[in-house]
């Protein structure tokens, strides 16, 4: 399927004015006829509920810890808050959207995960089966789908918080998509001189991986990206999100901007 996907992180749709710029970018591709799939984490609007309901917020490897209480705010925030302000946004815009799921048409299942060292993340779950059937159909029928960082228990039934990167590259390698492109508030990837690096390839990756350069949130942002370049996705951009037309000037190619992943 010729269409994008294009992860927005929480961070990035907690900044009213940064939200509003990039939902009018993506007004105006959808109006030009791009096939656009929209994925979005809210990481800032669950701490933020968290801490109002006095749930410790805990993370290990990059990667939220989730028991069973904070599953059920992440669900809330994500399926509820988030993706259908998003909607509603959108559609001002003029753009129909729909706010899923995973669990939506069993569109997105997932196996529950530990981290890289066996630590146990309670409800966090990788994406393991895609169904690109009901995403396919609403694109057709000229629908934008919205999707949150949740999947639903190939054999249990669960919701599973899935981390916003990974979900953007299982959403990217179930619906055949051509691009992913991740819309960051760090603009790229830094090397161990802090220097940003246009390029990308899975060794360069494997190496800043190796090394430790890569740390924090980036981790499991690389491996991500790593997925989605086994799964047939063919570029992956990281780009930053307060740059002008950031959305318009990447699925154009007008100028390189941030960090560009491919074979």
């Amino acid at each position: 399927m010729n269409c994008t996907v294009i992860k927005l992180g929480g961070s990035v749709l907690v900044n009213d004015e940064l939200r509003h710029r990039l939902v009018g970018q993506i007004a105006a591709l959808v109006r030009e006829g791009q096939r656009l799939i929209l994925v979005h984490g809210g990481g800032k609007q669950i701490a933020r509920m968290l801490d109002a309901l006095r749930i410790e917020s805990r993370f290990h490897e990059g990667l939220r810890v989730t028991d069973a209480a904070a599953r059920d705010v992440v669900q809330m925030v994500l399926s509820g808050l988030v993706g259908r302000n998003l909607v509603a946004e959108l559609g001002v815009a003029g753009v129909p959207a729909v706010s899923l799921t995973g669990g939506d048409g069993r569109t997105f299942l997932a196996d529950k995960m530990n981290a890289p060292d066996g630590v146990d993340l309670g409800f966090v779950g990788q994406i393991t089966v895609a169904d690109s059937g009901l995403i396919d159909r609403l694109l057709d029928a000229g629908y934008t789908p919205v999707i949150a960082c949740l999947g639903l228990g190939r054999e249990d039934s669960q919701y599973y918080n899935v981390n916003g990167d990974q979900m953007a590259s299982a959403v990217a390698g179930g619906c055949r998509a051509t691009r992913l492109i991740l819309v960051t508030d760090v603009g790229g990837v830094n090397d161990e001189n802090g220097r940003q690096i246009a390029e990308l390839t899975p060794a360069g990756i494997d190496h800043l991986l190796a090394s430790g350069v890569a740390g924090g949130g980036m981790r499991p942002k690389l491996r991500s990206c790593l997925e989605a370049l086994a799964a047939g996705v063919s570029v992956i951009r990281i780009v930053g999100a307060s740059e002008p037309e950031v959305l318009w000037r990447t699925l154009h190619d007008s100028e390189p901007l941030g960090t560009t992943i491919h074979q």
